[in-house]
């Protein structure tokens, strides 16, 4: 059967899944008694004795984050409640779906949203009143990877990208005025970082196995112009000497041999990363362009410095040259097809994704600067206030040069791809410990991907 005609079913999507989750039902989202649904706005304002709609807004997020967006909407649209439950991790959303937990809007990673739609968890909004006018302004690469099977599914929370960011006095400490512009470059310099005693490990990536690990090393191959799967969804990663397989021996060679890389690595978080390098205990670190918009604020770094942009970013290197790639994503809301009240979670998926009542982009652009998060939109790139922001932590131009580049992971869009990623995770952590070689953690990925899509085809 081919692939668009191929429908999961929820018992096949929590077979590929359960690898995934491991987890329980999370009590915070415990079911809540349904309130009687308000068919639209103006039903409510006649039936004012009728409850309203309470929607289960659910994500990674904390609720510091969503909790004043979920303010705003229900000051514009008085006639629905919104409650947001923080995930302790993103990957419990599935249990809960799969159990038919109360998740109204649900904040959908690109890992997940072909999984959720061939199980039939959300639902599509193309057609919903609105959605074309978002439609044309998006970015062809977010509204794809919005897309499923030709349906849009998901509204934009952010989107960015992945390279590497440094310490620009550090590095000037060392001798070097700009940053390395190849794989080979950066061993180098690091090297002399740490021939001088600057720093013992110049060079951090977070390498925990969870969910943003995959943003580094997809990088890391992207950049170098390396792919796991081909066009056809057909793994290439396992041929003899391919890119996947040499930034794996880079990496481990980084990290066994000239001892650039912390071994430490393995277990550290991004969070944890970014505190090294905000507090100058290493040069280069691994990170998403909108940590910048933390490093370079004097309030949250204790190296940043009012007025100059002391961490800067560089474009992803490679073994050819810098900014030929780097993995890109979109983080989405999604509409959950049991939602109490479709319609009002409809309109809490536009005010959040999209426009509020005065036809802002409200949320992406709070999203921007408080956080420093991308955005989906085109017409935000010459949106004054995020202009300005940009100028002051970032590097607008380089942005520009990277994104040229970036790419969604090829193969998201394979129902079975968070499973695969877990295990391909695995094989990586093997390599760089040297537990395996590279060419034997490239054929178990290649393998473990045919598995998975011979399973899925058989039914």
């Amino acid at each position: 059967m081919s692939r668009s005609m191929r429908l999961v079913s929820r018992r096949d999507f929590l077979r590929l899944s359960a690898a995934v989750t491991g987890v329980g039902l999370l009590a915070a989202c415990a079911p809540q008694p349904a309130a009687p649904a308000a068919e639209t706005g103006q039903d409510a304002a006649a039936a004012p004795d009728q409850a309203k709609p309470h929607l289960i807004w659910t994500g990674w997020n904390a609720l510091e984050w969503y909790e004043p967006v979920a303010a705003q909407f229900m000051v514009e649209n008085p006639d629905i409640e919104v409650e947001y439950r923080q995930l302790s991790d993103y990957k419990q959303q599935i249990t809960l779906l799969a159990a038919g937990e109360q998740c109204d809007v649900i904040v959908t990673r690109d890992d997940d949203k072909a999984g959720f739609a061939s199980a039939g968890f959300i639902r599509p909004v193309g057609e919903e009143e609105g959605v074309q006018a978002l439609v044309d302004d998006l970015y062809p690469a977010n509204l794809q990877a919005m897309s499923y099977e030709g349906n849009l599914f998901g509204l934009p929370y952010y989107t960015d990208f992945h390279t590497i960011h440094y310490n620009s006095k550090l590095l000037e400490q060392a001798g070097f005025t700009e940053p390395p512009a190849t794989l080979d470059e950066l061993k180098n310099v690091c090297l002399e970082i740490k021939n001088q005693g600057i720093v013992d490990y110049p060079l951090y990536f977070w390498l925990y196995q969870e969910s943003n690990f995959k943003e580094p090393m997809y990088s890391l191959v992207y950049g170098s112009k390396g792919e796991w799967v081909d066009d056809n969804w057909e793994p290439i990663c396992d041929q003899p000497g391919s890119v996947v397989e040499q930034i794996l021996d880079w990496m481990a060679q980084a990290m066994n041999d000239w001892k650039i890389v912390d071994s430490a690595s393995l277990e550290m978080l991004d969070a944890d990363v970014t505190e090294l390098l905000q507090n100058g205990q290493t040069v280069f670190a691994s990170g998403n362009r909108y940590d910048l918009r933390t490093l370079n604020d004097p309030e949250q770094t204790a190296q940043a410095v009012a007025g100059e942009r002391v961490f800067r970013p560089m474009l992803m290197p490679g073994f050819e040259g810098a900014g030929q790639g780097a993995v890109a994503w979109t983080r989405q809301y999604t509409v959950n097809t049991t939602a109490v009240d479709p319609e009002a979670a409809f309109r809490l998926q536009y005010f959040a994704g999209g426009k509020n009542k005065d036809g802002e982009y409200w949320v992406a652009k709070q999203w921007h600067e408080r956080f420093g998060l991308g955005f989906a939109y085109k017409s935000l790139a010459t949106d004054p206030q995020i202009v300005e922001g940009e100028n002051a932590w970032g590097d607008p131009e380089l942005f520009a040069q990277q994104k040229e580049t970036a790419v969604s992971r090829k193969g998201v869009d394979a129902p079975w791809y968070s499973e695969w990623d877990n295990a391909m995770q695995a094989e990586w952590h093997k390599a760089m410990l040297g537990q395996i070689s590279s060419a034997e953690a490239t054929k178990a990925m290649a393998d473990k991907w045919r598995e998975l899509k011979t399973n899925y085809d058989a039914g």
